[in-house]
């Protein structure tokens, strides 16, 4: 699968997910076009995403654990929206993406560190086993 079209499928889905989030979200709020600031918004909230994807350029990178990742930042994404609609005053809620920053590096960081850690585990296994 890391290897096929269905692969690279599946991570510019993932990256399509913080654009239907906005655009949702818009809707939901009444605006009827968030087409305006789609952008800089869309740049603001699949960072985490992008970078990720990017390892998905480099054949030995591909590995299902990334789409895992995707999923996991998208379920952050998707988690937050949800707390700054829900739990943060309207007039706040800028203020309270400011915490989204913190949040994806700890995501990336704690991916990276179990990435690492299987990576090392699996090197000192024979081959077969």
């Amino acid at each position: 699968m890391a290897r096929s079209t269905r692969f690279a499928g599946w991570v510019a889905l993932q990256l399509c997910v913080p654009a239907a989030l906005y655009l949702a979200v818009g809707l939901y709020n009444g605006r009827t076009s968030g087409l305006t600031y789609l952008g800089p918004n869309y740049l603001f909230m699949a960072l985490p995403l992008l970078l990720v994807s990017v390892l998905a350029i480099f054949p030995q990178a591909r590995h299902p654990a990334l789409l895992w990742v995707l999923s996991l930042l998208n379920g952050l994404l998707i988690a937050f929206q949800l707390w700054v609609l829900l739990a943060v005053p309207g007039h706040e809620s800028g203020l309270a993406w400011l915490f989204y920053v913190p949040l994806w590096g700890i995501t990336l960081l704690a991916s990276a560190i179990i990435w690492f850690i299987a990576k090392r585990k699996g090197a000192g296994k024979p081959v077969g086993t």
